[in-house]
């Protein structure tokens, strides 16, 4: 029976070339886009853009914890980003960034806490925010400041509608807030347990085929 060293698997000896990992999971994130994304936007469901994103981080977070290598998840959202491109027929700025912005916040991230729980938690968390910020700054580009302006008044007129008093407006934005946080933080959750529990399964199926030799 031959005894192999499964601690650092992953580092190495990987499943599969980074290559290839960062093709797949970029092919993945990208065909996520295309499909659900158009899907969530014909339905209009609200914090849609949100729902993509947490599921676009447990793709390209899964695939980090794999290919432990640096810029990664940009080449990542490089594939998502272009293989969008191509489902539309023509550039569209705004999912186009949107995509290469949560690569590269993403990547930042990881880069500067690391592969671990909390990084996974907190990396979607934030990402999940920046979808209501995201509008805002492209919109805000386009249109100029006074999109800001009518989007306060949108917040004012939903606030007269269910007569909830402009006062608690700002509590309302912060429990808006609040809920992208937690679906990102359980979308971090997610990938972190999915690529432990997958490195597991394959650090036992080599035990075991190691032992029936």
């Amino acid at each position: 029976m031959n005894n192999v060293n499964t601690s650092n698997i992953t580092k190495n000896k990987p499943i599969l070339s980074d290559t290839v990992l960062i093709a797949i999971f970029g092919a993945l994130w990208g065909f996520m886009e295309i499909s659900l994304g158009a899907i969530l936007k014909g339905i209009r469901i609200p914090m849609g853009g949100a729902i993509l994103t947490a599921i676009a981080c447990i793709i390209f977070l899964t695939g980090r914890n794999f290919t432990q290598r640096k810029g990664s998840i940009i080449m990542m959202g490089t594939i998502a980003a272009i293989l969008k491109v191509f489902s539309v027929g023509t550039v569209i700025a705004g999912p186009f960034m949107a995509i290469l912005i949560e690569a590269l916040i993403g990547e930042v991230m990881i880069s500067i806490f690391g592969i671990n729980l909390f990084s996974y938690v907190f990396t979607s968390g934030i990402l999940t925010l920046y979808t209501i910020v995201h509008p805002l700054i492209s919109q805000g580009l386009i249109f100029g400041e006074n999109i800001f302006k009518i989007y306060l008044e949108t917040f004012k007129q939903i606030a007269n509608l269910f007569n909830i008093d402009v006062s608690y407006l700002g509590w309302i934005i912060v429990l808006y807030a609040g809920i992208h946080f937690m679906l990102g933080a359980i979308s971090g959750w997610l990938a972190f347990s999915l690529a432990t529990r997958v490195k597991k399964d394959f650090i036992d199926l080599l035990h075991y085929r190691n032992y029936t030799l």
